[in-house]
């Protein structure tokens, strides 16, 4: 069954869940919303990028147009509640070869959560486990290293999992099991992993420490703290210790591929630090610095870019030979298992408007990797044109050479869309 057959029955199911949250019969309470989204992108390749010469290796499209639909429905009684958020997704990259159309149809949450008591609850199903105040990544959660916090277009899916959640007054107490990735990616999601975590709330404060069983072969550890300072700074920090799915470096073999991975990768620790200041009238400015020590030091960067342009020069002087196609999948290696973040040391600077005005919202926010010393812009914003209509813009503007983690691939990417509001 194509995505396309079952956009009919998910539509028929979102009528039908109208005509029930209308009559909202006895007990049950049903609401919901529904988006529909198109946009296209235009992005300005780097064509001698190491990583990606000639576009031979990432085959990303100059040009992509997307079309979404994007349901969240809930219904609730006294003591339950099920959340189910369909989504369509339909990609065309017009005149990209290698860079096939993308047609799905997936849950991206789908769970019930009961109340077993004052204090127990239940949630089993397909959920977005996400915790902690980092925006730029979050080092305290296993599951979700980047939570997509810094792209407004992105819809993060849950994970299938059971957990039990238990609360008394300031404290509570979280035991879950995460059984399937959902949607997410394998490569950097571990499965399955038991989690538990204790949360302590005061008036101004939180306080939340994180284990994790079994995250990629090893146990995990992780936690985080954060303040309001006279209701207009919030100060916090993020950390977390363990193990990923793989480490990638140089081969120190001669004449052998260029780049070896290690499974899993060493145990490292991640910390973040970060600072947000709201303003009178209710835009907010925040600052975060992060140390991931999954990432390349210095040199091992260096390194990294400099055997990935060797082996693309054999390739633009070859592009037929035999060899070719090897020297091509390495490059894939080099570009697929590399580290979530290159380097080890971030800033990250976020400045945007009041999310309660209505009708306008914008965010600019600068990314630097401090080692190789590339940065990327980024800005979005969206304002309503009627009642069920926006528009939207996104612009991501890369600086850096194409040896950096920033201006490797891409120079410039801009969005323009539109989204409508059914119901």
């Amino acid at each position: 069954m194509t995505p396309w057959t079952r956009f009919p029955r998910l539509l028929a199911a979102l009528l039908l869940a109208c005509a029930v949250r209308a009559e909202d019969p006895g007990p049950f309470k049903t609401s919901g919303n529904g988006e529909i989204w198109g946009y296209g992108t235009a992005q300005d390749r780097v064509d001698d990028s190491p990583l990606n010469p000639d576009n031979l290796v990432a085959n990303l499209p100059a040009m992509q147009w997307t079309g979404e639909a994007r349901l969240n429905l809930r219904v609730t009684t006294e003591s339950a509640e099920l959340v189910v958020r369909p989504r369509v997704l339909e990609q065309h990259n017009p005149g990209t070869p290698g860079a096939p159309d993308l047609d799905q149809a997936y849950l991206s949450q789908a769970f019930a959560r009961i109340r077993l008591g004052d204090a127990l609850t239940f949630t089993g199903g397909r959920e977005l486990l996400t915790w902690g105040p980092g925006n730029f990544r979050s080092p305290s959660n296993p599951l979700y290293f980047d939570a997509g916090r810094t792209d407004p277009l992105r819809d993060v899916p849950g994970v299938d999992l059971a957990r039990l959640t238990w609360t008394q007054g300031p404290l509570s107490l979280m035991l879950a099991r995460e059984l399937d990735v959902g949607h997410n990616n394998p490569a950097v999601t571990p499965k399955p992993t038991t989690l538990a975590k204790a949360d302590l709330r005061g008036q101004d404060t939180q306080l939340s420490a994180i284990v994790g069983h079994h995250v990629w072969g090893a146990p995990f550890y992780g936690g985080f703290a954060q303040a309001t300072l006279g209701q207009a700074w919030l100060v916090y920090g993020e950390w977390g210790s363990g193990q990923r799915t793989q480490a990638l470096a140089a081969n120190p073999v001669p004449f052998a591929a260029p780049f070896a991975v290690q499974v899993p990768s060493p145990r490292q620790s991640t910390e973040l630090l970060g600072a947000s200041y709201t303003l009178l009238n209710g835009q907010s400015v925040g600052l975060e610095w992060l140390r991931d020590g999954h990432g390349f030091s210095g040199q091992g960067e260096r390194q990294y870019f400099a055997d990935a342009a060797l082996v693309a020069g054999q390739v633009l002087a070859a592009p037929g030979s035999a060899a070719a196609p090897l020297e091509l999948a390495a490059l894939g290696q080099g570009l697929a298992q590399a580290p979530a973040l290159l380097g080890r040391d971030y800033g990250s600077l976020l400045w945007q408007s009041n999310p309660q005005e209505t009708g306008k919202y914008w965010r600019l926010m600068w990314t630097a990797d401090l080692r190789d010393r590339s940065s990327q812009v980024t800005g979005y914003g969206e304002k309503n044109l009627s009642a069920r209509f926006s528009a939207f813009a996104a612009l991501t503007h890369n600086l850096g050479g194409a040896e950096t983690e920033f201006g490797c691939l891409f120079r410039t990417a801009l969005t323009l869309g539109f989204k409508y509001f059914a119901f």
